[in-house]
């Protein structure tokens, strides 16, 4: 019953946060949401600062999960880098990571402890997925990759660019994600691939 709670207070907090921002989220709107008293939500969370930080972390780790997963297409370079890229595509269009990015981004001047929650539990976990991945591919052959981090770094930008800001900012635009992959895997292998050298 107490990990049931646990979790409407998690999902209640997510909702009014992502709705209202954390400035203009309220305890009283939190418990209202999450059905549970503010004694109730206090147990679980001794504010809403903590309940902030706890949402933000656990919405870090639901949307690197799908990232994590392991690639179906083996080491086939060309075709393991465009589903890697296709998923960050898909993470970028994910509606409640805007709505989170957007929050924490409000919140750090009040909250700092959130933009580095966030940009751990996010982009520098991102990072070490991707990197893991090209390093795999390094050893395979595949690649040429003498700073896997920094490298990972240049494909997630590759793959979002002239994405993520037109979604932060609510810019209508058309995002076809294959075409998109392809042409940040195109860019990457210019550079990386093992052929070059």
């Amino acid at each position: 019953m107490r990990e049931s709670k646990a979790a409407d207070v998690l999902s209640g907090a997510k909702t009014v946060f992502l709705r209202l921002g954390f400035e203009g989220a309220s305890v009283d709107a939190i418990a209202e949401e999450a059905k549970v008293s503010k004694a109730t939500l206090y147990v679980h969370s001794p504010s809403k600062d903590t309940l902030f930080l706890s949402v933000v972390q656990a919405e870090c780790d639901r949307l690197s999960a799908e990232i994590s997963r392991p690639l179906s297409v083996g080491n086939e370079p060309r075709a393991a880098l465009e589903e890697l890229s296709r998923r960050m595509i898909r993470l970028v269009l994910d509606d409640d990571y805007i709505r989170l990015l957007r929050t924490c981004i409000g919140a750090v001047s009040v909250l700092p402890e959130a933009g580095e929650i966030y940009m751990e539990a996010g982009p520098r976990r991102a990072t070490r997925i991707v990197g893991q991945v090209l390093q795999g591919l390094h050893e395979a052959g595949s690649l040429k990759v003498l700073d896997t981090q920094s490298a990972a770094g240049q494909f997630i930008h590759l793959s979002v660019s002239g994405i993520i800001m037109p979604r932060l900012l609510a810019v209508d635009q058309p995002i076809d994600a294959s075409e998109q992959s392809k042409k940040a895997v195109d860019a990457f292998l210019e550079i990386y691939s093992a052929s070059n050298t």
